[in-house]
């Protein structure tokens, strides 16, 4: 409480040591002066601290897939470490398998990051092509996206939080470069704001692997729930809609598309896209973090899925407009 009433939120280190299970077995052996007590530590102390300050956001470092049992207590985020590793160590299918296993709410409730104070810089760990393609993934799902300061400008120093003091290191114009481009270019769409959906991706064809390389995330600001209606084909002209009232519709159908392939080589795969009516419109998609553009019949989408064919590490955002 005492802290809530001086910032907006709190890191807990290791969070997951105060839950009484993990307690009790931490300290197995030593003298104890009572039984355990009936109630977790963070069932109490986060909805005090609420009381005083309602907005004050709870962060979670938790391990030993203790995750969710730390977001059932009120943590409004816990540390995606597995995808972290996941990433880091370049396992590919792992971090598929895991986030699609997933339920979409826990997801929505992890801090997805590449580096933090407690690991190296990722800027020293991974190449720019799988840094990048790494970043793209972060900053695409839902949940928290954890950015350590100095890793916008390829930091590649490790340095111990004990220490009040550190060397300069001059910026890395590529690395800056990246940051800057995806972080402006996802401001501009529905990645962050809308509706996510993590896609299944399937085989391309029979025999080929590289479908579990891909990490593909639609995202669409309005609800698909309710898409608007196409217009009737060729009404009379007096009973047409008028153009902005067209056009406005087809906005409404839009929507942005992650797609990464995490592998050292290129990838295929088919992913069937989660859009109502989908065929009732012809799609152009465009890359926006790129200079891909494409056209594609949206009954061959809905039949068969959208065809990727991505580069080693390719991380692309597909922007989708309806063309008719």
């Amino acid at each position: 409480m005492a802290v809530a009433a001086q910032c907006d939120g709190v890191r807990c280190d290791m969070a997951m040591l105060l839950l009484n299970e993990v307690f009790e077995r931490t300290w197995a052996g030593y003298p104890s002066a009572g039984p355990l007590p009936k109630t977790e530590f963070w069932a109490e102390a986060i909805p005090a601290a609420r009381q005083a300050q309602p907005d004050f956001l709870f962060l979670a470092e938790v391990y030993w897939d203790l995750e969710a049992r730390m977001q059932g207590l009120g943590f409004d985020y816990t540390y995606d470490k597995h995808l972290y590793d996941d990433l880091i160590w370049r396992k590919a299918a792992g971090a598929q398998r895991r986030l699609l296993e997933s339920p979409p709410e826990f997801t929505a409730a992890c801090a997805h990051f590449l580096e933090n104070h407690d690991e190296p810089r990722v800027a020293a760990k991974l190449a720019l092509p799988e840094h990048r393609a790494s970043v793209l993934v972060i900053l695409g799902l839902p949940g928290m996206r954890f950015l350590q300061e100095g890793q916008l400008t390829g930091a590649r120093i490790k340095i111990p939080v004990q220490l009040s003091r550190r060397p300069l290191e001059a910026p890395q114009p590529e690395v800056q470069k990246m940051y800057d481009a995806t972080l402006t270019t996802l401001s501009a769409t529905a990645v962050g704001r809308g509706r996510a959906e993590i896609l299944s991706p399937r085989e391309a064809w029979p025999g080929n692997p590289t479908a579990q390389n891909f990490i593909v995330v639609q995202w669409q600001a309005q609800s698909p729930d309710n898409p608007p209606t196409p217009p009737p084909p060729s009404p009379p002209a007096s009973a047409r809609p008028r153009r902005n009232e067209v056009e406005a519709g087809r906005r409404g159908t839009e929507f942005d598309l992650v797609a990464v392939n995490l592998a050292p080589h290129r990838s295929q795969c088919y992913v069937p896209l989660k859009m109502p009516k989908l065929a009732d419109y012809n799609w152009s998609m465009r890359d926006l973090l790129g200079t891909e553009a494409y056209e594609r019949f949206g009954s061959d989408l809905e039949a068969q899925g959208l065809y990727l064919d991505l580069p080693e590490h390719g991380a692309q955002l597909f922007h989708f407009a309806p063309i008719r």
